[in-house]
């Protein structure tokens, strides 16, 4: 009878063990967001802005990531976005990109807001789900 407790008691005990080691997961997150560059050319009648927006992100979890999207969205009304895709990005990495926004009107009107979100389509299971968003406001 010992050696059935002392033998069900190592299981209870392995399962225990096993059940409480979490799996190491990505944590994908915005590392800084550059203030945005417009470019509206020639002014004149019709004329629309770019907006671009220098970014970089990272992965500061224990796991690699596979690929996902990153939404990107910029004045005037946060209404011009881009979505872009990352090819994996391994534990501990950062990647930095430049990316123009759609045509559109000046972002400083008078002030520029731009945000970021990676993994916007919740590709990646994440240990924090709650911050892969970052907006900023350049005052114009």
């Amino acid at each position: 009878m010992s050696k059935k407790i002392l033998f069900l008691g190592l299981i209870l005990f392995l399962v225990t063990i096993i059940g409480c080691t979490p799996t190491p997961k990505a944590d994908l997150i915005v590392l800084s967001l550059d203030p945005p560059d417009v470019n509206c050319g020639i002014v004149g009648p019709g004329v629309l802005c770019t907006n671009s927006a220098t970014f970089t992100i990272a992965n500061v979890g224990m796991a690699d990531a596979g690929s996902f999207k990153v939404f990107i969205q910029g004045d005037p009304g946060l209404a011009q976005t881009k979505t872009i895709s990352v090819q994996n990005l391994l534990a501990g990495s950062i990647k930095t990109f430049t990316v123009d926004l759609p045509a559109g009107g000046n972002c400083y009107d008078p002030d520029c807001t731009m945000c970021i979100t990676v993994d916007s389509l919740n590709e990646i299971i994440e240990s924090n789900e709650g911050n892969n968003n970052y907006c900023e406001t350049t005052i114009g």
